[in-house]
């Protein structure tokens, strides 16, 4: 049987019993009443449909809405919103509801589609209630130290098992595109950064790089490579420190330095920027923000020595200070160039728009009468076309025209970007030296 992670198993972080180490094991998930729901879902599904079937089978057993389809602490879809479970069935009595004047075809079918409705609730909640029955009687055991769950919002336990590791899964399970699945060590009360993604990954954010040591996908799968994260964290720390140490703090400094190194020098693969100006901005960008880190490297200052990272960062900010300095010059001269550009080239834009809209209106008009009167239409589109000989020529010099003011348009929004962006590097590079 394969293990579904929060489906069929919960996995689970234990202590090992030969040494101090921890390993991952699967629990079952066991419901302690599959029996009254084995014996309701084949009511669900046999062919019985009279008028209160449904309710019937919702009150043959008071332990369904007493225990089974009460409100509990349990996501449906992890990335999903409004994804919490109510305690619907009980706020509503009798809960199925039929017309009176319904055929007996049409009562048929709707008791039949509600039994289906209620057999796939039942399943939800009786997994809700599986898991957390489950999670129970592991919290109950003292060797496990840490529980997959499916928990609707925020949840961040955190546990200890060597003096110097501390261990956080941080969730926000259903809430859309604030939900989150991450890791969190603590090593020495200092947070471990992997300062490594600054660099690795184009479009890292770095206050979401200072949130988590490691991020998953927000999926019950990404249980098992935390879990598998963690475990090898805690028994490296256990079994080898110093290794720990150059694991998890040093090669994650030494990866940022090296990184921001190969980008300055445009050793690492820039596919995603065709133009210099755009490689220029990446730079700024990197370069810069990698000034966010200093505080939370120095942390470590304790564990490891940081003076060379920091000082070869500050380095780095030193020297592309100059360029971008230079940069924002071109660009705002080249925003000049583009704005005397759009002032001249506007009088034509809209003399062309003054002569063609009209006509396009016109057009549009005559051709609205061509469902309702086919005669006038063919009458009154000849005379357009007589009168407006020159209608295609106008076309393609107004979208000529149209195209070139647009072009411009972009260009300048580009550029203005771009002198924002230049602006802040080097405003974070100045500010850096003068505090």
């Amino acid at each position: 049987m394969s293990k579904k992670i929060n489906e069929s198993h919960l996995i689970v972080l234990k202590k090992n019993t030969h040494d101090d180490g921890v390993s991952i094991d699967y629990l079952p998930i066991i419901n302690p009443l599959s029996d009254l729901l084995d014996d309701v879902y084949m009511k669900c599904e046999d062919d019985l449909c009279h008028k209160e079937y449904a309710n019937e089978i919702l009150d043959s057993d008071e332990r369904l809405k007493k225990i089974i389809l009460s409100k509990r602490d349990f996501c449906l879809n992890l990335r999903g919103t409004y994804q919490g479970l109510s305690d619907q069935y009980i706020k509503h009595n009798p809960f199925f509801t039929y017309k009176d004047d319904f055929t007996d075809e049409e009562l048929k079918a709707d008791v039949l589609k509600d039994k289906e409705f209620l057999k796939n609730d039942l399943k939800t909640y009786g997994l809700a209630y599986a898991i957390e029955s489950t999670r129970k009687s592991a919290e109950s055991d003292s060797n496990i130290v840490a529980i997959s769950h499916r928990s609707h919002g925020w949840s961040d336990p955190s546990f200890t098992l060597t003096e110097n590791l501390n261990v956080q899964f941080k969730t926000n399970f259903g809430y859309g595109g604030r939900s989150y699945f991450c890791s969190k060590l603590k090593y020495k009360n200092i947070n471990i950064i992997p300062f490594s993604e600054w660099v690795r990954y184009n479009d890292s954010h770095y206050d979401e790089i200072l949130f988590y040591s490691q991020d998953y996908p927000v999926v019950n799968e990404s249980w098992q490579p935390a879990m598998m994260y963690v475990k090898d964290a805690i028994n490296l720390c256990i079994e080898n420190e110093e290794g720990f140490i150059e694991k998890y703090i040093t090669s994650e400094c030494e990866w940022l330095v090296n990184g921001l190194k190969d980008i300055v020098a445009e050793r690492r693969a820039m596919n995603d920027f065709d133009e210099k100006i755009d490689r220029m901005d990446y730079k700024g960008k990197k370069v810069s923000g990698a000034l966010n880190f200093i505080k939370s490297i120095k942390e470590f200052d304790s564990v490891i020595s940081v003076k060379k990272i920091i000082k070869d960062i500050e380095r780095l900010n030193k020297g592309i200070l100059p360029v971008l300095l230079q940069e924002l010059g071109q660009v705002n001269y080249d925003l000049y160039l583009a704005e005397s550009k759009l002032t001249r080239h506007k009088p034509i834009y809209d003399k062309i728009n003054e002569i063609f809209s009209p006509l396009v209106k016109l057009k549009v008009r005559i051709s609205s009468i061509n469902d309702k009167n086919p005669d006038a239409y063919n009458g009154l589109i000849k005379l357009f076309n007589d009168k407006y000989h020159n209608y295609d020529e106008l076309q393609d010099e107004s979208t000529k025209a149209r195209k070139k003011y647009q072009n411009i348009e972009r260009s300048i929004a580009d550029l203005n970007r771009y002198d924002r962006n230049f602006k802040r590097y080097i405003e974070k590079i100045t500010n850096y030296f003068e505090s």
